[in-house]
């Protein structure tokens, strides 16, 4: 327990607001868990701090980690004693999301978006096991349009990391896709708005996650400098890209893959000194039969500037002229409809950190360190740069403000401008028609990490 309370702590306190990302080696790691806001860091995605902090706070193990296996596979034993073996060598945190959403056009709705349980268990010294598990909209059933239906549980993140050295980590499992950094960063604690970039979540499909293997890893180039790298083979999109949902539906299955082609991902990301990480993807692979391609690019920056937090990401899709086919045969997926072949999206946000010192001196002291955080965003995705249509233009203008009274709790709203590509014109923020032909909306949102 004391374990566990130590690690909560220390994930609580990475959320601490502050100006600079992390430069040293040892307060970094791959992509892939554990949303974490650290002292000196932005927000990432990291589980190796939970790797390196629990042999420093760990109270004494039950059991050796040699004996603690031989317990389990003991098979004389019950299953609550298995159960116990596990106590002292995994943690088990994860984080919750739910909406208030009040729409321009349509009704007002609590939505029950996310809960997320994440589990973390170090096998041995070099040999650690992560896992996310999603519950979306309350998992199963799901009721829309009065009709129950299954719902959505998804392992979004399931790897095994076996560290070869310093600087190089075999992992293996379900890897969230290192195609970005907002798909690695897209917890919604660590997000100041409660809904994620358009075309982060169509021309690159957040959450993106898929079946491979591959290396992670990072070098210190300085006492503040650092580059961070990540790539992997995996199974890769397949032939289901569409105007509107960009490659939403396409991402692989974890089941099997539609040709013998594995795809390539990779991001490498460098920090040259305290806040500011610049980080460039790219993406290569076949998704149908006959070998026609996607190839993608991704460039995204980070800079903490005082209070003030600027990040953002551009995204390019170039994809070979193609139809949705090359599944087996029969299968209704082949609709032969055509696949767009080039898309793009893009985002760029501000946030402002601040405090009102008499407004959180009338709040219970545990809430005296509370923060307000104001948000602007301002992005466009295009999946099919040949046509300007209603699903797949869209330019879109958010403000949110939100209060933190601790780190790991943000109670967010949010308001929204978006205009789609109905009238056959580009839409942009700087057009005479976006604001008379946006629709709004209004989101109030809670986020919190345990």
């Amino acid at each position: 327990m004391l374990l566990r309370s130590l690690i909560t702590l220390g994930l609580i306190l990475s959320f601490a607001p502050a100006p600079a990302l992390a430069q040293n080696p040892a307060e970094a790691g791959g992509e892939g868990g554990v949303a974490a806001r650290t002292s000196d860091e932005g927000p990432r995605l990291e589980l190796d701090g939970l790797e390196e902090a629990a042999p420093a706070t760990a109270a004494a193990p039950l059991h050796a980690p040699a004996e603690s296996f031989s317990v389990r596979l003991d098979p004389g034993i019950t299953l609550s004693d298995r159960a116990a073996a596990i106590i002292d060598r995994t943690t088990i945190g994860g984080y919750g999301e739910h909406d208030f959403v009040v729409p321009q056009q349509g009704t007002t709705t609590f939505v029950a978006h996310r809960y997320v349980v994440f589990i973390y268990s170090r096998i041995s010294e070099r040999i650690s096991t992560a896992t996310e598990v999603e519950f979306e909209f309350a998992g199963s059933p799901l009721k829309r349009d009065g009709v129950l239906s299954f719902g959505e549980v998804l392992l979004e993140f399931s790897v095994v990391d076996v560290m070869l050295t310093d600087w190089m980590t075999f992992r293996a499992g379900v890897i969230l896709v290192p195609f970005g950094a907002y798909n690695l960063r897209h917890d919604a604690p660590a997000q100041e708005l409660p809904e994620r970039p358009i075309a982060y979540t169509t021309v690159v499909p957040t959450t993106w996650f898929e079946s491979g293997a591959g290396f992670l890893g990072q070098f210190g180039l300085g006492e503040h400098s650092r580059l961070t790298y990540e790539i992997y083979a995996i199974n890769g999109l397949d032939a289901k890209i569409l105007d509107g949902q960009g490659f939403r539906a396409a991402r692989g299955s974890n089941l099997e893959d539609n040709n013998n082609d594995k795809a390539i991902v990779g991001r490498v990301a460098y920090s040259p000194w305290l806040g500011l990480e610049l980080g460039f993807s790219g993406y290569t692979g076949a998704y149908d039969r006959i070998n026609n391609r996607v190839n993608m690019v991704n460039g995204d920056m980070f800079w903490r500037l005082g209070s003030l937090d600027l990040h953002g990401e551009a995204v390019w899709a170039f994809i070979d002229p193609g139809f949705v086919q090359g599944f087996r045969d029969g299968s209704p997926a082949n609709t032969r409809d055509r696949v767009p072949t080039r898309m793009r999206g893009y985002y760029g946000q501000a946030d402002y950190h601040f405090r009102i010192e008499p407004f959180f001196e009338l709040l219970p002291e545990e809430w005296h360190d509370g923060y307000f955080t104001a948000s602007v965003r301002y992005e466009e995705k295009d999946t099919d740069m040949e046509f300007v249509t209603a699903a797949g233009d869209a330019a879109k203008l958010t403000v949110g403000l939100n209060i933190r009274p601790v780190p790991a709790y943000a109670l967010k709203q949010a308001f929204s401008l978006e205009q789609n590509g109905a009238s056959g014109v580009q839409p942009h923020l700087w057009s005479s028609r976006f604001f008379p032909d946006s629709n709004w909306q209004y989101i109030a949102s809670v986020a919190y990490l345990f």
